[in-house]
């Protein structure tokens, strides 16, 4: 007989809503479980990916607007960039509405205090843009550092030497921001697939080791593959739980404390609840194995 194989989709239903079909889950093939979930990192990281590049789209044209209507000069020139506003405040902070971004230009002083705050100010940011007189600082609560790149590095990477405000509003609107937005894109995927999958993988482990005892104290012997398994789907649901609460975060700025406590005990729920419909199931077909002996017996 021929085993068939389940759709990506229909595993998610089943291991959401089905607990007696984690049985038939925990008959999979190994490669099939990790490709389950390596594909659904992936598309937990394109959704990260989208939502940061929506709202760095959104800080970019709100950017291009203040630098429109409030700055009054900007140059650039032997790797300083000089950015001077209608206000004549030194230092310029910016919020762009619905971003989560806060943008600091301090890019009229060489006084190495001020841009020293400016820097702690950035690094005390979850995400934010610090542009100074020789070097732009990006920070992103994705990343573990700051990123740091000197105008110096950019020039001679694109041969840009010179710079004034309306070449700048040009780069805003043109086709090398779109390219860096795809760029932006493909490396927080990639970023995002990386680190959450290594998270991941740790998480199994440690699900995989209770699945055990569990399976053990239940009186069941179940393949370490079966284990694996069951150990793995049972995190779909904190996982799709991660991504809606990632989305309502950064739209909202919605926080649940203690919400990694309840991702693990969820999927602890899930693997408990499994292994005693699966040890149920075990009893009832022996039960029924054991009458069916009893009436043969008796003919």
């Amino acid at each position: 007989m021929k085993e068939e194989k389940l759709s990506f989709f229909k595993k998610i239903k089943m291991s959401i809503f089905d607990f007696d079909a984690y049985q038939e889950l925990a008959a999979e093939k190994i490669s099939r479980t990790i490709g389950y979930i390596v594909l659904l990192m992936l598309i937990f990281g394109i959704i990260v990916g989208a939502i940061y590049v929506l709202k760095f789209v959104q800080g970019v044209n709100s950017t291009k607007e203040y630098i429109e209507n409030e700055i009054s000069e900007i140059s650039y020139d032997n790797y300083q960039l000089t950015v001077v506003p209608n206000s004549g405040e030194e230092i310029i902070r910016l919020e762009p509405e619905n971003t989560g971004i806060k943008i600091i230009i301090n890019a009229q002083t060489n006084d190495e205090e001020k841009i020293n705050d400016s820097i702690n100010e950035i690094n005390n940011t979850a995400n934010g843009i610090l542009i100074l007189k020789d070097k732009i600082i990006l920070k992103s609560e994705i990343y573990t550092k700051t990123l740091q790149y000197s105008y110096k590095t950019i020039s001679e990477t694109y041969n840009i030497n010179k710079i004034d405000k309306a070449e700048v509003l040009n780069i805003l609107s043109g086709n090398d921001i779109k390219i860096f937005i795809a760029m932006l894109f493909a490396g927080i995927v990639i970023y995002i697939f990386i680190v959450y999958l290594s998270n991941m993988l740790v998480d199994m482990l440690l699900l995989s080791i209770l699945t055990y005892i569990v399976t053990r104290i239940a009186g069941l012997r179940l393949r370490h593959s079966a284990v694996y398994n069951i150990a793995t789907y049972s995190l779909t649901l904190p996982i799709i739980l991660n991504i809606i609460y990632f989305v309502v975060n950064a739209f909202t700025g919605f926080i649940i404390q203690y919400f990694q406590l309840m991702y693990t005990a969820l999927a602890s729920i899930y693997i408990i609840t499994s292994i005693l419909i699966i040890k149920s199931d075990i009893m009832k077909k022996q039960i029924e194995l054991n009458r069916i002996i009893e009436e043969q017996e008796r003919v």
